[in-house]
């Protein structure tokens, strides 16, 4: 996994938490959802392990072509 922060958002549900998670570096976003009691520390940490996770997937996928998009980068 390449190093890089981990921008945190938590969005209250009810009885549970949503939590985004946004890869500085790479911009990869993953969400997962958690209790309201749940520790900071503990969203920090699966946040990490989730992204780690992640982010070792998409380096493993073959073939990482992009497909040209529509118009023209300024």
């Amino acid at each position: 996994m390449s190093e890089g922060e981990i921008y945190i958002e938590i969005v209250p549900h009810r009885h549970a938490i949503e939590v985004i998670a946004i890869h500085s570096e790479t911009a990869r976003e993953i969400r997962f959802m958690a209790p309201t009691d749940t520790p900071e520390s503990a969203i920090k940490e699966l946040a990490r392990a989730k992204m780690s996770y992640v982010l070792s997937k998409d380096d493993e996928s073959p073939n990482k072509t992009e497909k040209p998009g529509r118009g023209i980068v300024v």
